[in-house]
């Protein structure tokens, strides 16, 4: 799905805090590019039961990366609210739960999670939302290699979201 809302600015133009669900934080991690959250966003937290998927393998390079950002500061983990939402996985529940306990937006990839967070009006964002943001700020190069190496980490990304992504970035589509 394309990102949702408008765009996240950059702390140097204003605060803005994200909540976290594991998808985006474990492609980032595998992408190597971790540190784009600090550059797009004030603060990243992250529901301890998100934390807990995304470390769920530790000898997995995402894992060490995303270990790596708690420990520098970067990801804040956070107490996740106690009440589940109906339908969905304990991550996306709790990071929907957290994002509308402190008004935050919301950094998510699922497409259930995703409609159900949009439906109680939170601003949804996803691993290709960021990528799309960080080259517009000129923080990464090229999109298109990126989105094929998440592809081909196993990745589902469709072909229109794809498309859209590069030409929201003035990429050719080919």
């Amino acid at each position: 799905m394309p990102p949702s809302g408008p765009e996240p600015p950059h702390p140097a133009g204003g605060l803005r805090v994200v909540v976290s669900d594991a998808g985006p934080l474990i492609s980032l991690g595998r992408l190597d590019l971790l540190p784009l959250l600090g550059r797009l966003f004030a603060e990243v937290q992250v529901p301890d039961i998100v934390v807990d998927e995304c470390l769920a393998r530790p000898d997995n390079l995402d894992a060490q990366r995303i270990r790596q950002a708690l420990a520098d500061g970067l990801l804040l983990s956070c107490p996740a609210p106690t009440t589940p939402l109906p339908g969905l996985q304990p991550g996306e529940s709790a990071a929907i739960a957290r994002a509308l306990e402190i008004g935050a937006a919301l950094l998510m990839d699922e497409r259930a999670g995703r409609a159900h967070a949009m439906a109680l009006g939170l601003v949804v964002t996803g691993t290709v939302g960021v990528l799309v943001r960080a080259r517009r700020h000129g923080l990464i190069g090229p999109l298109a290699p990126l989105l094929g190496t998440l592809r081909e980490s196993g990745r589902r990304l469709s072909d229109e979201l794809v498309h859209q992504a590069l030409a929201d970035v003035g990429e050719a589509t080919g």
